[in-house]
């Protein structure tokens, strides 16, 4: 490392246009949960970065990190010897800035730190009840308690905002890692990535969120004193006792805060709760499905090397609860795709007709059509106008359910479609034979759903047929 030295500002500058650095020291220290860093990874990583810079910025970089002169612009507060390893201690105010640039380095809050916090609080409240105060800013010792008072609040405010913020992303991130560990191939590598997953779930639950609610929540009761919604009830009522309305005034904002980030929370701690439910249920099943595979493969394996059984013997079926109720459960319903020439013929016409039917669209003024529930005559009427034009335009082919085609093509033109449209479109079809053109309606006994807004409809299939004259 170099012998120079830099001044606070330019060392700082240097760290911040190279903050990847701290960033991986940050969330290596948060991942070994530590509040230090051993001095030879430090400078390992250090090294791996300044292979990617150039031979001026490698000086200055080295000159900037060396350990002497973060030291002697007090960005370390301490270095010290422990176990034969050298340990590098930052400021916790240089590492707080550093994790306002990257939204997953925000520490998680644990139960231990949220008592520090409410102990602290707590001590400043019973100096306030003590009396030995006077409630006014001309008292030097009351004007630093009550700088003191809201600067831990504002801390445990900023704090537990900034773990919100950082759990509000916790949902995609769990599912991005369950997503990983279902795409593997290897089903043990599959089960140690879930019981991994479960094993962060659990203690991200247990460690941090659960506390954090708990914390928050106006109706705990702690066994060792006020908690913290009683802490600012009673600060409340000192300030109004001596008529401090404005820092009254503030004590009940921090109230309101507080209780809203609970609801936050909870919600929070109810999602993670579910995706661990679902997760333990997944792996559950896995292993069911793993036992019972390795089961039927060595029943499996005892047919090929007896050359007078050919089949398993049912007796395993029967014996196995994993297979009990297979023979009752309906075999799967073929995808009834073929290659037959009716069905091609039936594909491509549909086919032409939407293709045809976009040319329309683009030719005239529906494409801007609206659908609207107002029920007023003079507007339904237009409306009624307007799909008669539209279907009167559309081209017809051959369908197994003209209902559905309608449906598929006056949701697909039509803005804020809605299923009023679908009767009138089907009315006009029904009842003008010029529209089929040429084809042939047949109500069928088959009967089919359509789901809008939130309502499934029933309803009989109608055929179209070509008529062959």
């Amino acid at each position: 490392m170099s012998d120079q030295r830099l001044l606070t500002i330019p060392t700082f500058s240097i760290m911040l246009e190279h903050h990847t650095i701290m960033r991986d020291v940050i969330r290596e220290m948060d991942e070994e949960g530590e509040p230090y860093i051993r001095e030879a990874r430090f400078i390992n990583r250090l090294h791996r970065h300044m292979q990617n810079v150039g031979k001026d910025k490698h000086k200055q970089l080295s000159t900037a990190f060396s350990t002497e002169n973060l030291l002697a612009a007090h960005i370390l507060v301490d270095k010290d010897e422990f176990g034969g390893e050298s340990r590098l201690i930052f400021d916790r105010s240089v590492i707080g800035v550093f994790r306002l640039f990257d939204r997953s380095l925000f520490q998680d809050l644990t139960d231990v730190a949220l008592k520090v916090q409410l102990g602290g609080v707590r001590l400043l409240l019973s100096q306030l009840e003590s009396e030995s105060l006077l409630f006014s800013d001309a008292d030097l010792d009351y004007k630093e308690l009550m700088d003191e008072l809201f600067h831990r609040l504002s801390e445990l405010l900023n704090s537990i905002r900034l773990n919100l913020v950082k759990m509000q992303d916790i949902n995609q991130e769990l599912t991005d890692a369950s997503e990983h560990a279902a795409k593997t191939d290897n089903p043990q590598i599959f089960a140690l990535l879930q019981q991994e997953l479960i094993g962060k779930i659990s203690r991200l639950l247990s460690r941090h969120i659960l506390p954090t609610r708990q914390f928050l929540d106006e109706k705990s009761r702690l066994q060792d004193g006020r908690n913290l919604f009683e802490c600012l009830q009673m600060f409340r009522r000192l300030f109004e006792r001596h008529q401090d309305h404005q820092r009254a005034l503030a004590m009940l904002r921090y109230e309101i805060t507080f209780n809203s980030f609970h609801s936050q929370m909870s919600k929070v701690s109810h999602s993670v709760d579910q995706f661990l439910a679902r997760s333990k249920k997944r792996l559950r099943q896995f292993n069911a499905i793993e036992a019972a595979f390795g089961e039927l493969t060595c029943a499996l394996d005892a047919t090929q090397q007896n050359l007078k059984r050919s089949l398993i013997d049912s007796e395993f079926a029967r014996n196995n609860s994993s297979f009990m109720g297979l023979m009752q459960q309906a075999r799967p319903k073929v995808l009834r795709i073929s290659r037959s020439e009716a069905y091609l013929n039936n594909v491509i016409s549909d086919i032409e007709a939407r293709v045809a039917d976009l040319g329309v669209l683009k030719q005239h003024r529906y494409a801007q059509l609206v659908s609207s529930k107002d029920d007023s005559t003079e507007r339904r009427l237009a409306r009624a106008e307007q799909i008669f034009d539209l279907v009167k335009q559309m081209k017809m082919a051959e369908y197994q359910d003209l209902t559905l085609a309608l449906h598929r093509r006056l949701s697909d033109n039509i803005t804020d479609y809605h299923f009023i449209d679908l009767l009138e479109g089907l009315n006009f079809l029904l009842c003008n034979h010029d529209m089929l053109d040429g084809h042939k309606l047949k109500t069928t006994n088959m009967r089919n759903r359509l789901a809008q807004d939130e309502i499934i409809y029933l309803y009989r299939k109608i055929r179209t047929e070509r008529v062959i004259l």
